[in-house]
């Protein structure tokens, strides 16, 4: 009895796995793109459990303009090692922008795949009420662990 309860120790220590946290600041490099936009942002989350919270804010901040910004992030979820969410951009005309993240071993960098979102041009891509991208363009993006 005794050999069967360390057996089952040693193989429950070695088939676990460190939890993944997301919880903390992080900021994104986004590219520059037309008309300028792009640049840093600031990612903050909170993870309790499968559950994700948080912001996205950009350096910028809301220049010039009085109209209301929602930085929160949605549907936050953890599976493993890997992150999603989306967050509603835009003022006159939100649209959904999709995060899908994967971090990696050090527990120091996610890069994630971005989709939906601005199309170019003042249009919006389309998105649906699921939770899931119907189309739209889609780019990698880095997140470090800000200090």
């Amino acid at each position: 009895m005794r050999t069967f309860v360390l057996v089952l120790i040693a193989t429950t220590i070695t088939f676990a796995q460190p939890a993944v946290n997301f919880s903390g600041r992080w900021q994104l490099e986004s590219p520059t793109g037309r008309g300028g936009r792009g640049g840093r942002q600031i990612l903050v989350m909170n993870q309790v459990g499968t559950d994700v919270s948080g912001e996205l804010t950009s350096g910028r901040g809301n220049i010039g303009s009085t109209a209301p910004v929602n930085n929160e992030l949605w549907d936050g979820k953890v599976s493993g090692s890997s992150l999603s969410f989306y967050v509603w951009r835009g003022n006159d005309r939100p649209v959904k922008t999709f995060y899908k993240g994967e971090m990696n071993a050090a527990g120091d960098q996610i890069t994630f795949t971005v989709a939906g979102g601005q199309t170019g041009r003042g249009g919006a891509a389309q998105t649906t009420g699921t939770t899931t991208p119907s189309s739209g363009s889609t780019q990698e993006l880095v997140a470090k662990r800000a200090r």
